[in-house]
C-alpha cells in the first residue's frame, strides 16, 4: 500500500531537474528519481527517496516503475529533444495522473502539448518574465505565470498606500483580477475585505491575466 505522503517522479536529471528533486525533498514529498546516466542518478541520492538509471522512452520501463499511481511526474529531459516527446507520449498513454514538461522552446512546447502534457514549462522565459516584472517595480515580490495566460503576483505595501484600503487601488477594482489573499507578518487573510486599511509591508497576493496583469503592475 502507497504511502499518503505526495509522490513525484522526477526523469531527467540535469540542473533543473535535480533542483526539482531536492524542492520536492524539502517539502517533504516522496521523490523517484530517473536518469540513463548513472552519475547524475548517483547525484541525487541524497534528497530523493528513491532513484534509478531507466530509459522512460520505453512502455516496459513505464509499467514497471508504475508511474501511473504517482501523484505527478516531471520530465525535464535537457538536450534530447525527442526523448523528452517520447516520454511525455509514453506516459500519457500509460494514463499517468498529471505529467509536467520542460521545453526548450515554442518549437519544443507546441509538440509536447499536442501529445498531452498537462503542463508545458519554460524555465528560463518564465524566470525571465518573474525578474523583469521585479526590476520594474520593486514592490512587486514576485511574478509567477501560472499557465493558461493567467499569472499570480505579490505585491509589498509602500509607504504611498498607508492608511489606504485595497479599493483605492485601481488593479485590485479590475473584474479580471481576484485579490486571494493578504500577508501581515505570520498572519495570512484569505480574501480580504477591500475597506481593510493596509500598512506598510503587508503582501497583496492577486491573480490575473498575465499580460494585463503585467501591464497594470508597470502603471502602478
Amino acid at each position: 500500500m502507497r504511502s499518503a505522503k505526495k509522490q513525484y517522479a522526477v526523469i531527467g536529471l540535469g540542473r533543473f531537474g535535480l533542483s526539482v528533486c531536492q524542492e520536492l525533498s524539502r517539502a517533504g514529498a516522496q521523490v523517484l528519481a530517473v536518469d540513463l546516466n548513472e552519475d547524475r542518478v548517483k547525484s541525487a541520492i541524497e534528497f530523493s527517496t528513491e532513484v534509478i538509471v531507466a530509459n522512460c522512452t520505453q512502455e516496459e520501463t513505464v509499467a514497471e516503475l508504475k508511474l501511473e499511481e504517482y501523484d505527478m511526474v516531471m520530465v525535464a529531459i535537457g538536450s534530447d529533444i525527442n526523448a523528452s516527446i517520447l516520454t511525455t507520449l509514453v506516459l500519457k498513454e500509460a494514463h499517468c495522473k498529471s505529467v509536467w514538461v520542460k521545453a526548450n522552446d515554442k518549437f519544443h512546447a507546441k509538440i509536447l502539448t499536442k501529445v498531452g502534457a498537462d503542463r508545458v514549462i519554460m524555465p528560463e522565459k518564465e524566470m525571465g518574465i518573474r525578474i523583469a516584472n521585479q526590476m520594474i517595480d520593486k514592490r512587486v515580490k514576485d511574478f509567477h505565470p501560472l499557465g493558461s495566460g493567467l499569472a499570480l503576483t505579490e505585491l509589498v505595501v509602500s509607504a504611498n498606500l498607508l492608511g489606504k484600503s485595497l479599493s483605492d487601488m485601481s488593479l485590485c477594482r479590475e473584474k479580471e483580477v481576484s485579490v486571494i489573499a493578504l500577508k501581515r507578518g505570520p498572519e495570512v487573510i484569505p480574501s480580504p475585505s477591500f475597506e481593510k486599511s493596509l500598512e506598510i509591508g503587508d503582501v497583496i497576493i492577486v491573480v490575473g491575466p498575465e499580460a494585463e496583469l503585467a501591464q497594470k503592475l508597470r502603471a502602478l
